[in-house]
């Protein structure tokens, strides 16, 4: 074993080391990232840690760019304690290269590590002589780590919410384990590059905690345990960041964040009454919380019958789209007409399509429908003793649909037909995009679409079109949330360069505590009738592809003197921004991120990479998703 470190900290023997282990940030070969990982052990202690190669990788065509460095930066893992791991998933496919995926007890998950000189067996043999490792029964490819409690005790300890910010900062003390060095030390410093003192933590005990409240909304807890990261996450994650921010390639620096700010006032607005207190709000001033951009025009009213059918020649073809989805956009659609208008607004039906078309679509797209779903329907029982993964998601989707939306009257009361419908619409759905499966929160996005169009098959495609915008969401790797998020983060420096500062100074710069309204797309913010208003001006992409974002620069503009007045560290402002649930004025925040989206215009869109959700995903030769044994 080598001694890694230093006469002033305790003794680092390194235990397996393997290079060439590489992630794949993209879809692109040229933005491979190749590296070495190491397990070693410290204090009695068992770490693992991934340090990019310096410099150029083989792998890549190009010279390495500001973008691929943000991967490098993001990714890695300079001291990850073992006991903070919850589960590896291993693939050894028959073609292809052998790969990892690391999730954390937070619920954070890396990106899948690629062995290209092999060496994952190697790497669990290592680990099973310091760690109590053990393979599920249910699923060969994970392998769980210290799991010495009962799984179903163990999952609700960890999903546990009585309080947010005190299990956050009780799992902050148990995880209490710091730098020794500052992030630049460890990425630059001498000792750094052999795991010297700047990449080592001082890791503290960890106590276990086990709390039970089978009453809770246990879907609720899952999609919020994703927000509360641990403070290894957090750290990791900022250093992307601070790193990305203060880069002298930034796109946008102070400068032309100043410039955006004092051209705010175009000849487009001029007409428009700008107040003393409208314009102090827009300064770096924190002095007032009402944000009113006032050239964000008010809401309109829902689209009627009369106007729907204005917009419709003789044979039901839309003849002005754009016209159409702007009225959505300001003003939403009557509920009675929303059967109707949401299948064009979800790609269900195309704008130019007549009636006559739509109607043979339908028909055609019913029998499509039962063809998929006699494929789980026609499952025996003694088939499904041998079909895991057909079990381990019906088992899934048959717990959450009886926890979604049961408050709303059209899935209240026990034997409710529409709920059979929703697992129904969810199984046939897995088998669709077996790829992408199910996973915990596409039931809330389905329930809207159930309840307005009271169909069977017209909700299922209407919820497949959705999930083509939105699937990454879901994917096991997180890219497409940790995309959304540094776009995110990339407005608000743009936008609201006070509170960026503030979030760096707070090590919040990974926005995580806007993980939820991200990923099912303010679902639990909002009454359910506010939802599916929000949700047909977002599907109208009329200003952006991405205005769901603008919305969440919105409303933390608008709560910023609060936020930095009361000095809000990471626990405390996730606690607030999940007690804003029910609080947020829709037409307000909707208004606001008008003004918002106007003002970025083309430097607010270069914020955010191609492919980012709901934008459509870049299609790859082994499909949309990454999943299974599926390798780039």
């Amino acid at each position: 074993m080598a001694d890694i470190g230093s006469e002033e900290t305790a003794r680092v023997d390194v235990v397996y080391e393997k290079e060439r282990v590489t992630i794949h940030p993209t879809q692109y070969g040229s933005s491979r990232i190749s590296g070495k990982l190491r397990l070693y052990l410290q204090l009695g202690a068992l770490f693992l840690s991934w340090e990019p190669n310096e410099g150029v990788d083989s792998f890549s065509t190009s010279s390495v760019t500001a973008e691929i460095e943000k991967y490098r930066n993001l990714y890695t893992i300079q001291a990850l304690p073992v006991s903070d791991i919850r589960f590896i998933r291993r693939y050894n496919p028959t073609f292809g290269l052998e790969y990892i995926i690391i999730v954390l007890s937070s619920g954070l998950a890396f990106p899948p590590f690629y062995f290209y000189n092999g060496g994952t067996r190697e790497l669990f043999a290592t680990m099973k002589q310091h760690v109590f490792i053990i393979r599920s029964d249910d699923d060969p490819t994970l392998f769980l780590v210290n799991d010495f409690e009962d799984p179903l005790q163990k999952s609700l300890s960890s999903l546990e919410l009585p309080g947010v910010a005190t299990v956050a900062n009780a799992m902050s003390r148990q995880n209490s384990f710091s730098f020794a060095g500052s992030v630049n030390e460890a990425r630059h410093g001498d000792d750094a590059k052999h795991g010297g003192p700047s990449s080592i933590y001082e890791y503290g005990s960890k106590q276990k905690h086990k709390l039970n409240d089978p009453g809770r909304d246990l879907s609720l807890q899952v999609l919020e345990k994703f927000s509360l990261v641990t403070k290894f996450a957090r750290d990791t994650t900022s250093s992307l960041f601070r790193e990305n921010h203060s880069s002298g390639s930034h796109a946008y620096g102070r400068q032309k964040q100043e410039h955006v700010w004092d051209n705010r006032i175009s000849d487009k607005y001029k007409d428009q009454q700008i107040t003393q207190d409208d314009t102090s709000v827009l300064s770096d001033s924190t002095e007032s919380d009402e944000l009113l951009l006032v050239w964000g025009k008010k809401r309109g009213s829902p689209l009627t019958v009369d106007e729907w059918r204005a917009f419709l020649d003789p044979e039901g073809r839309i003849m002005d789209s754009k016209a159409l989805r702007k009225k959505v956009f300001y003003g939403g659609v009557d509920h009675v007409l929303r059967k109707e208008v949401w299948k064009f607004l979800l790609g269900y039906h195309e704008y130019d399509s007549t009636q006559a078309e739509r109607e043979y679509l339908a028909a055609m797209k019913r029998e499509e429908y039962e063809a998929i779903k006699s494929q789980w329907k026609s499952i025996s029982a003694t088939q499904a003793k041998r079909f895991t993964k057909f079990r381990e998601r019906k088992g899934l989707i048959d717990k959450d649909v009886v926890r979604t939306d049961r408050a709303v009257p059209f899935y209240e009361g026990d034997d409710n037909r529409n709920v059979v419908v929703l697992r129904d619409i969810l199984l046939t759905y897995s088998f669709y995009n077996f790829d992408l499966g199910y996973c915990q929160g596409m039931s809330d996005f389905l329930a809207p679409i159930l309840h307005v169009m009271e169909d069977e098959s017209e909700s299922f495609w209407c919820f497949a079109s959705l999930m083509e915008r939105l699937g990454g969401n879901f994917n096991r790797d997180q890219n497409g949330m940790h995309a959304q998020l540094l776009a995110l983060s990339k407005l608000v420096e743009l936008l609201d360069p006070p509170l960026h500062n503030y979030f760096r100074q707070n090590d919040c710069l990974n926005y995580f505590f806007c993980f939820r309204w991200v990923l099912i797309q303010f679902k639990r913010e909002f009454s359910f009738d506010q939802i599916m208003l929000l949700w047909e001006v977002l599907w109208t992409q009329y200003l952006s592809e991405h205005f769901h974002l603008y919305l969440c620069v919105a409303i933390l503009k608008r709560y910023r003197q609060r936020i930095i007045g009361e000095g809000m560290d990471f626990d405390t402002l996730l606690k607030f921004i999940n007690e804003l649930s029910g609080q947020i004025n829709i037409d307000q925040a909707i208004q606001d991120a008008e003004a918002l989206c106007t003002i970025a215009g083309d430097n607010g869109a270069a914020c955010i990479p191609p492919g980012t959700p709901p934008s459509l995903p870049v299609e790859t030769d082994g499909g949309l998703y990454l999943q299974e044994d599926d390798v780039l």
